[in-house]
């Protein structure tokens, strides 16, 4: 080949390599542009349906919100799902406790069973709050929900309280030696399940606004994080370090001892609200309402002068409202005091079947 050729071949070879160049550089380009606009798509997609989710939950709580006996029809379903729930386990870990010969996950299983008798207090206190008065509770029976609530939640914190011992005692005792064998496949079982009512309880207690799901949703999220902290351990000392490791003996009580304190804060919050509600301490919302409304009125129609009393009972409020009005007030007739009323429980934004509102007049200060 001569010294020409040889140029003319070397050229072509480099136009050939720059033009190779520039195409892969371009497709490049192409595939970085494509797979960004898809990632977007997906994030646009991810919104989509959450403000979908979202919009749906508002739409049902909405719903249920008008209609009590709806809401209350669908707030007993959820109520016996749950304690259904609580026996399908109870039965699951008393059964598979015997099969593997296991006294933890046999005890775990008669644990469930109280979880079971909490549930049917449950589903009994939803069927009597929203019973009519009787002669012989006048005010009707909206005192059992804080009760049942503050009971339940108190139960919650013993457990977590007698966790929390336990896991102290054996570590004080030189640990415990976690075996393998079914305990795994029980605590994973367990584990599955109990995300699932967790999750199904959760999306109620947003559209219902019930305290009594709350209540079974909290005790669902402690069983969670239970078997989650189990197979947690058991993955650390199998996987991480090894069973013969000292240090290994010491991971499932340090564990439980710091789940149950971190587990305590919730039903703790629930008995302390329950508690408030029995001794009818004024909620700070609805009394800084009440007298915003009061003062509105009171320039509006010429009051002298107004006293209010809020109480709190689970999901029900008592408004009591005594207005004393000045001399000049003279009502056309008695739908003027109605009109005031209905001024009053509309601007307070209370379901009707959430709220006993009193509304009283008089011209006597004695009567404030």
């Amino acid at each position: 080949m001569d010294t020409k050729q040889y140029k003319n071949t070397q050229t072509q070879h480099n136009n050939m390599s720059k033009h190779s160049y520039g195409t892969s550089v371009r497709k490049n380009k192409l595939s970085k542009e494509t797979s960004k606009k898809e990632s977007t798509t997906q994030t646009h997609n991810l919104e989509y349906k959450k403000q979908g989710y979202i919009a749906y939950i508002n739409m049902l709580h909405e719903t249920f919100a008008k209609d009590s006996k709806k809401a209350a029809t669908k707030e007993q379903f959820v109520l016996k799902v749950s304690m259904y729930s609580a026996l399908i386990l109870a039965v699951f870990g008393i059964g598979f406790g015997i099969l593997v010969q296991s006294m933890a996950v046999i005890f775990d299983g008669f644990v469930a069973l109280v979880s079971v008798g909490l549930g049917a207090l449950s589903v009994v206190t939803s069927r009597y709050i929203y019973k009519e008065d009787d002669d012989i509770f006048q005010y009707g029976y909206v005192r059992f929900e804080p009760m049942v609530n503050l009971f339940k939640s108190l139960v919650l914190v013993f457990v977590c309280i007698y966790a929390f011992i336990n896991a102290i005692q054996s570590i004080l005792n030189g640990g415990s030696h976690v075996e393998l064998g079914g305990a795994v496949i029980y605590s994973l079982c367990a584990f599955i399940f109990c995300v699932i009512i967790f999750a199904y309880t959760f999306v109620y207690v947003r559209i219902l606004e019930s305290d009594l799901i709350k209540v079974d949703n909290t005790e669902w999220k402690i069983d969670c994080v239970l078997y989650l902290g189990a197979l947690v351990a058991f993955g650390v000392i199998y996987f991480l370090i090894s069973p013969k490791n000292p240090l290994s003996l010491y991971i499932d009580p340090l564990l439980l001892a710091v789940l149950s304190l971190m587990l305590c804060v919730s039903p703790i919050r629930i008995a302390i609200s329950n508690f408030k509600d029995l001794i009818m301490v004024a909620p700070a919302e609805i009394d800084s309402k009440i007298t915003q409304i009061m003062e509105s009125l009171s320039n509006e129609f010429g009051f002298s002068d107004y006293d209010t009393h809020v109480a709190k009972s689970g999901r029900f409020y008592m408004v009591e409202v005594n207005i004393l009005t000045a001399q000049n007030f003279k009502p056309l007739a008695m739908q003027e005091f109605d009109f005031i009323r209905e001024r009053i429980e509309k601007a307070l934004e209370i379901p009707s079947y959430k709220i006993w509102l009193s509304v009283s007049f008089t011209a006597n200060p004695k009567w404030l």
